[in-house]
């Protein structure tokens, strides 16, 4: 997904714009607007003119712009809107897939975002009325709680905005689109590329007041739209020595699926307890966070040989924790380090292990690249160990903040694995020791999976 895709979600809606977004129902896809755009200007003999809830709208998608299609509008049933700002959803009952958009509410790298929408005023293309404007910072926030910002276009006025009504303002992020907000009316005089736009959050009220489908990805709802993509591994030119392996692992999952186990449970219970010195509560979004979940979960059924359920959860965070981070950074590096020490492992007994998973993995063919075993004697640790034990430890949070109460040496407390050893390390790099087992002898290898994977959750 690239920057291109931002058409794909930007629609047309009668004279304005809107966006495309999947809230957990995947039966159903949002058009996210600006309310204005769903009311007519209604003329009267005094010259009051009022405004008018329309009886029906049309949208276009992005792919046949030229085919208006018609809905009525329906309020209380598919159509919605915000009593205090100007934001309205209309509620299509049908999948459009689009589910690789995700809201921010928290977003700060304004000049990584577009004005996406439907200019009436054309420039090009005729047949394509799709426009972007690049957005160049944030100027401040307005007393009704929206954004003012400012475009790359000095010269942007109101006949420009007109049509970008309801347009989304947008920012592809770790190759997903996020929805920042919605572009909003402007006065006839305002100029100078400066826009004014409602924030995401106010969709996430109107959600929430009408007991509407939550705007968080469907993933959430199941771990079977994860299925196919769990356990996708290879072994390079001996991938057939662990073919059946990862065939058994892929079925293993349904035992998981089929609980009472689901990633918004996990979202919702653990919260800041899935990630790594983390605070931005949007990021618990991440499809690679569940996805992780998924395997981890699977390998401790194979090792316990029971399904873990919601009332296990606890009694496995007890002995295991898994930690995400969305980055690419070295997992044994200094930065990555201070955030293992000054993360939360509240419930972890002494002697577990944490588990992190990040975007990157560790270096092939070494076990010192994946493990950090409690007491670890590594010239990196040991720096932060004399450090801890002078009083001289000085370590920041993910928003750079210092962190004053670090009040355990962690690495003396619990082993550190990266993820990927459970499936980088102890199957592809030791592919050898699985290229005999097939359908014939599968109880053999649920045999070897429980005392391999046992060892490693404490289990054996």
């Amino acid at each position: 997904m690239d920057g291109n895709d931002f058409k794909r979600y930007t629609v047309i809606l009668d004279g304005g714009s809107g966006v495309l977004f999947q809230p957990l129902d995947e039966t159903k896809t949002y058009i996210l607007s600006a309310k204005h755009v769903f009311y007519k200007k209604v003329e009267h003999d005094n010259g009051l003119d009022t405004k008018e809830l329309k009886a029906r709208i049309n949208y276009s998608l992005s792919t046949d712009q030229g085919t208006p299609i018609e809905i009525e509008i329906k309020e209380g049933v598919n159509y919605y809107e915000n009593d205090h700002a100007d934001a309205a959803i209309l509620v299509l009952e049908k999948n459009l897939a689009a589910d690789q958009i995700f809201i921010d509410e928290n977003c700060t790298a304004f000049n990584e975002c577009l004005l996406c929408g439907y200019p009436k005023k054309i420039s090009g293309n005729k047949n394509d009325r799709y426009s972007n404007r690049q957005i160049s910072r944030k100027i401040d926030t307005t007393n009704n709680g929206y954004f003012r910002l400012e475009t790359n276009f000095g010269n942007l006025n109101h006949e420009d905005i007109i049509g970008f009504s309801g347009g989304g303002i947008l920012r592809l992020s770790n190759g997903v689109i996020n929805i920042i907000g919605i572009q909003t009316s402007t006065i006839t005089d305002y100029a100078n590329g400066q826009i004014d736009v409602v924030p995401i959050s106010r969709h996430i009220e109107t959600v929430e007041k009408n007991n509407l489908s939550e705007m968080i990805p469907s993933f959430l709802k199941s771990f079977k739209f994860l299925k196919d993509k769990a356990f996708d591994i290879s072994a390079g030119i001996l991938d057939e020595n662990i073919s059946y392996t990862r065939k058994f692992l892929k079925e293993k999952t349904l035992g998981v699926i089929e609980s009472d186990v689901t990633p918004i449970f996990i979202k919702n219970h653990f919260k800041e307890r899935l990630l790594m010195n983390e605070n931005g509560g949007v990021k618990l979004n991440d499809e690679l966070i569940y996805l992780t979940w998924l395997e981890f979960l699977t390998l401790i059924n194979i090792a316990k040989e029971i399904a873990c359920s919601q009332n296990d959860l606890e009694k496995v965070f007890s002995m295991t924790r898994l930690l995400y981070k969305n980055t690419n950074d070295d997992w044994q590096s200094d930065n990555f380090l201070e955030d293992c020490l000054s993360s939360n492992y509240l419930g972890l007994n002494e002697n577990g292990t944490v588990f992190i998973k990040t975007k990157s993995n560790p270096i092939a063919g070494n076990i010192a690249y994946y493990k950090l075993e409690k007491g670890s004697i590594v010239p990196r640790i040991d720096a932060f160990r004399k450090s801890y034990e002078n009083g001289t430890l000085s370590v920041v949070d993910d928003v750079g903040r210092p962190v004053n109460d670090i009040r355990d040496f962690v690495f003396d407390k619990f082993n550190f694995v990266h993820f990927e050893y459970l499936k980088k390390y102890m199957l592809i790099e030791n592919s050898e020791n699985f290229k005999t087992y097939k359908k014939s002898n599968e109880h053999e290898l649920l045999i070897k999976l429980k005392e391999e994977y046992g060892k490693v959750f404490g289990t054996q």
